[in-house]
């Protein structure tokens, strides 16, 4: 999904990368606690600078029904700096649940434009592109 909007928008794409692995039914179980005790992970240091760009899009997998811990620790560093932000994610099937607001609670400001949540299963077929051409359409909307 990121890399499909990064074409349609001609933006830059900054993978979130967690320094420790969350590998096999451990890691499964460790992450969706982290998730849910809003713990803060460590991230690997960025190329692009947050405060650079007008808006920021960000991409999470839902776990817990909230945030994933990567998502939550660069809003929780990048906050002061954020002009403006969107938010897109993929979920097993229960949606986004917590996670806009919990956003737009980190960032103190209201999301630039509607969430876009997505099924894993739709994404993974490919059958989201309409959703997701409509998400960038509503980015490239947005006033400067």
């Amino acid at each position: 999904m990121a890399e499909r909007l990064a074409a349609l928008l001609k933006a830059d794409l900054e993978p979130l990368i967690e320094i420790g692995a969350r590998l096999g039914f451990w890691g499964y179980l460790r992450a969706g606690r982290d998730a849910i005790l809003k713990r803060p992970s460590t991230l690997k240091p960025l190329t692009h600078t947050p405060a650079d760009y007008d808006l920021i899009l960000l991409g999470t997998p839902i776990w817990a029904f909230t945030l994933c811990p990567a998502v939550r620790t660069f809003l929780e560093q990048h906050a002061p700096s954020i002009r403006r932000a969107a938010l897109f994610c993929t979920h097993g099937g229960g949606g986004p649940a917590r996670a806009p607001a919990e956003a737009e609670a980190i960032l103190a400001a209201p999301l630039a434009v509607p969430v876009l949540a997505l099924q894993d299963r739709l994404v993974d077929r490919g059958a989201a592109d309409l959703e997701i051409s409509r998400f960038a359409d509503a980015v490239l909307a947005l006033p400067s």
